[in-house]
Parts: structure tokens; C-alpha cells; sequence
């Protein structure tokens, strides 16, 4: 199912395709909002467009707008709809897909000056601008006694993750990030600043959470929050070929702790645990990192204890300490400055799957025809079929899993390399992991349509992994609240659900 929209056809006046060009539509934002304008003339343009996880997202738009309020970015929002720009929209910048978050020869709108935080004064929600990171927003919070659910690691922003799932610490106790938010302010792609909660554009509101970037612009979005000191947490680091054992007896461990972890999950909701194997690009070593919390900060759970004595070990590290000194320490396994490919797919807690999946991931990253300075990352991240609970006392989201009745299994591949002439040889890579990956878990019966957004692929098709009606319900919001298919046409960047071929009827 696709669907049109009146802009498509009114698109014929400007100069190209309907559009004025990049540098057309900068000398008008010039003239109309000189104090947000930036473009390569000026000082801070460099800084602006190299503010990316990862350099193969760099692009080079003709101008950068910096709105600093709601306001500005609806008076920017009616100025490119009236001259007809192409434009993207950035947040924090943590997205490896090209043009995902930046544009050539368009206009840029950097959301980062939207970086307000503040607890309410009952402290029941903090609110955050849609261009603060996480990290910036543990920070500011970090003595204040809440917690709430935010990303894994400190690039990423409010906005960002408030649109597409949210994976977090606390998975199992308080489900995806967007079941925990209470609001989020939007300007429309008339200009209009409103609200979307369960009272006010519940339609709305349910669509954004998981709907990407199909409805508007969000400026600022408001989290539930709860009591919250310390966590307690182990980084178990390990090789995959000795001393004690070899690889394929370390991958079968590996795989049997993951599957039995979530099986319990629902046992002790308080305890999360995150796998990566990784290929390290500087040594060609193989290593495992599994990442033990516990957010009640309750040391050695009983249901860690077989991930923190799994063999091999090259470093064993627990503590006790707050969110943000734990996703700064993580954030540092994958830090910005590498061109980088991601993708995604979702799995049953099944182990014999898990288990091949490792082995096809192997297989590819063998066939590769350059290895050295590549470094090759699969993680592994739990999803108790108990999270899916927390949806529907929240006004519902987007993601089309409120009727799953199994532990599921998110896996993120990612790669990282600087050599630019390794740039196809990549980009065939993450699609070939997708392909036999899928194949493994397809012959076991227990491949899910699920894709997490957030980490999926530029050529994956994850709003339809959604489901019919969830399909149909965002496209049913978008026309409605965006009737002339801006966020379609216009705004590049994103899965677009007038895009999503899905072979639905209706």
C-alpha cells in the first residue's frame, strides 16, 4: 500500500522538480531568520555538518538552520514549505544512514540548540528539548535521586529515540523508552506547535511513538520518571579462542547464557544483559563483551552469575554507580569519528538460531576481500515478551508487538572502517549479514517481522514489520495531520510511510 498527497502534484511550480534549489531556498532563510543561518562561509558550518556518529552520514547541505525554541522551528518549518525546500532534520546525529539525518545542496535544521532539561516540580516527568543527548541529559540529572528511560549510549538524543522504540536499562521493568513518554510537542508542517498525549491528539501520539519522522517535527518530549539512586554493574570481557576453551564452545556458552537470561527474565526484572562480539579492527582479535545491570543496584544477581563466569576472561569489572558514569563507559566501545553500516532483525529466544546466526555472521565477515581495519560488531539485545505489557497502559505505541506472546531477541550488526575505498565493499556486507542471517533464522521458524528502526538499515523496510494496522494507522495520522505530504516529499531522511510497500490491502 502507498498513498499520495496533494503536495505531490503541487510541486510543479518551483525550479527543480518542484523545488527551489538548495542555494535558492538559503538566500531566503537568510533574509528571514539571519540569526539561525549558517552556511560555508561561516565559522561554526564545519562544526555543524561533521556533528555525526558516523563520517559516511557527513553530507553537505547548502545552509544549516539552528533553531533554538519551538517557535523558530516553526517559523523555519513555513518558510520551507512556502519556498519548497528540501530539508532534514537532525537531532543528535546518531544515525549511520546516509542522509538519515543531513542533506546535500538542501537545508539542514539542527534541533542541537534545543538542549533544555527540567524536572517538574512534583518530579513526577523531567522534559527534554528534542536536541539534548542522553548523556547530556544523565549529566544534569545525575544527583537528583530519578531515574527515567533513555538511550544506551550518550550521543543519542531525546528526539531521536522518542520516535523510533527506545531499547534502555530498563527493558523488562519499564518496557521501550516510548511507552514512557507522557508528551511530546510538535510543530506541524503548518507551523502549528501543539501537543500529542493520551488527552490531547492521542491519534498523534500514539503514532509518533515509532512512527519516525512522518508527522512533524518534535521539539520536545516529556518522560515519566521514578525514584532512582544507583545501578549496579560488570562488564565481562572475554576472547573467543582460549585459553580454557575454544570458539565454538565459547559461541555455544555465549548463546545458551543470552537465551536462558531472557527464558528468566521476567523472574527478576530489575537485571538486563547485553552481548557484543566484535571483530577488533586494530588486533583481528575476537572478543565477547557481556554487559550485566541490575537497576535496583542489587550486586551479583543470581540470574548474571552464568554471564559473569563464562571462560576465557580478559577482564571481569563490577561497581556500583549512577546511569550516567555507566552509558559513558559503554558509549566508548562505538564512539563517533568511523564510517559505519548498521542493520537489524529480530529473532525468538531460540538458541539453536542464536547459535547459526553467529556462525553465518562469521561467514560473511570472511568473505570479506579487505579485513584489517575493520571492525565487525554484532550485538545481542533482550526482549522479555513482559515489556510488551507496558505499552497499552500508556496509550498504545506504534511497533505492532502488543500481541507477542515470545521472548524475543533484537540483534544489531554494525561495522566500522575509516578507508573510504571500502565504502561498497560495506554497504554489500551489511546487506549480505541481513540475508543470511534472515535465511538462519527463516529455516528455524523463528524470524520475526519486527525491525527496530533505530538500528535498521537504509534498505530495510521496518514500518512494515509494524503490521497492517499499525500501518494503516500511521498512514491514516500522516495524511491528518500532514495533508500536503511535507514530511514525505520535502523532508528527506527517515522510513517514510508512503514509502512502505508492505503488500497490504487497503
Amino acid at each position: 500500500m502507498k498513498y499520495g498527497y496533494i503536495l505531490a502534484a503541487g510541486l510543479a511550480a518551483g525550479s527543480v522538480d518542484g523545488h527551489l534549489t538548495g542555494s535558492l531556498c538559503c538566500n531566503r532563510l537568510s533574509h528571514h531568520v539571519p540569526s539561525l543561518y549558517q552556511d560555508p562561509s561561516t565559522a561554526s558550518y564545519e562544526q555543524l555538518i561533521n556533528a555525526r556518529w558516523s563520517n559516511n552520514s557527513i553530507l553537505h547541505p547548502s545552509c544549516v538552520v539552528t533553531p533554538k525554541s519551538a517557535d523558530d522551528v516553526s517559523r523555519t518549518i513555513r518558510l520551507l514549505t512556502t519556498y519548497r525546500c528540501n530539508f532534514s532534520v537532525k537531532g543528535g546525529g546518531h544515525n549511520a544512514n546516509p542522509g538519515a539525518n543531513s542533506i546535500d545542496n538542501g537545508v539542514s535544521v539542527d534541533l542541537g540548540s534545543l538542549n533544555s532539561a527540567y524536572l517538574a516540580s512534583d518530579r513526577s516527568y523531567v522534559s527534554l528539548g528534542a536536541g539534548i543527548t542522553f548523556g547530556q541529559a544523565y549529566d544534569l540529572f545525575n544527583h537528583s535521586n530519578v531515574g527515567f528511560v533513555g538511550g544506551l549510549h550518550d550521543g543519542i538524543s531525546a528526539g531521536g529515540l522518542s520516535l523510533g522504540g527506545g531499547t534502555s536499562l530498563f527493558q523488562a521493568s519499564k518496557g521501550w523508552a516510548v511507552d514512557n513518554v507522557l508528551n511530546y510537542e510538535v510543530v506541524l508542517s503548518c507551523g502549528t506547535i501543539v501537543n500529542a498525549n493520551q488527552k490531547n491528539n492521542p491519534d498523534l501520539f500514539k503514532a509518533l511513538k515509532g512512527g519516525n519522522t512522518n508527522f512533524g517535527i518534535v521539539t520536545r518530549v516529556d518522560l515519566k520518571t521514578f525514584e532512582f539512586k544507583k545501578l549496579w554493574d560488570a562488564e565481562v570481557v572475554v576472547s573467543l579462542k582460549g585459553p580454557q576453551v575454544g570458539r565454538s564452545e565459547m559461541l555455544d556458552k555465549i548463546s545458551r547464557t543470552m537465551v536462558d537470561f531472557v527464558a528468566n527474565n521476567e523472574k527478576d526484572v530489575a537485571t538486563s544483559i547485553h552481548v557484543a562480539v566484535t571483530f577488533v579492527a586494530a588486533t583481528q582479535e575476537e572478543l565477547a563483551i557481556l554487559a550485566i545491570t541490575n537497576s535496583d543496584d542489587v550486586e551479583d544477581p543470581a540470574i548474571g552469575r552464568p554471564a559473569r563466569a563464562v571462560p576465557n576472561q580478559r577482564a571481569n569489572v563490577a561497581r556500583h554507580g549512577k546511569v550516567a558514569d555507566y552509558v559513558h563507559a559503554i558509549s566508548g566501545f562505538q564512539r563517533k569519528g568511523s564510517r559505519q553500516v548498521t542493520a537489524t532483525l529480530t529473532i525468538s529466544n531460540d538458541y539453536d538460531t542464536l547459535r547459526e546466526i553467529w556462525d553465518a555472521s562469521d561467514k560473511v565477515y570472511n568473505e570479506l576481500s579487505q579485513k584489517v581495519g575493520v571492525q565487525w560488531i554484532v550485538q545481542i539485545f533482550p526482549q522479555p515478551k513482559i515489556q510488551q505489557s507496558y505499552s497499552m497502559k500508556h496509550g498504545g505505541n506504534s511497533l505492532g508487538l502488543a500481541d507477542v506472546q515470545d521472548d524475543q531477541l533484537v540483534i544489531w550488526f554494525t561495522a566500522r572502517w575509516n578507508n573510504t575505498g571500502f565504502d561498497n565493499m560495506m554497504d554489500n556486507a551489511q546487506k549480505r549479514f541481513v540475508q543470511a542471517t534472515e535465511e538462519v533464522a527463516r529455516k528455524h521458524g523463528t524470524l520475526s517481522p519486527f525491525l527496530y528502526i533505530n538500528f535498521a538499515g537504509y534498505f530495510q523496510n521496518p514500518l512494515c514489520g509494524y503490521g497492517p494496522e499499525s500501518v494503516a494507522h500511521l498512514s491514516e495520522v500522516a495524511r491528518k495531520y500532514d495533508p500536503r505530504g511535507v514530511f514525505q516529499y520535502l523532508m528527506k531522511g527517515g522510513f517514510k510511510i508512503s514509502e512502505a510497500d508492505c503488500g497490504y490491502k487497503g
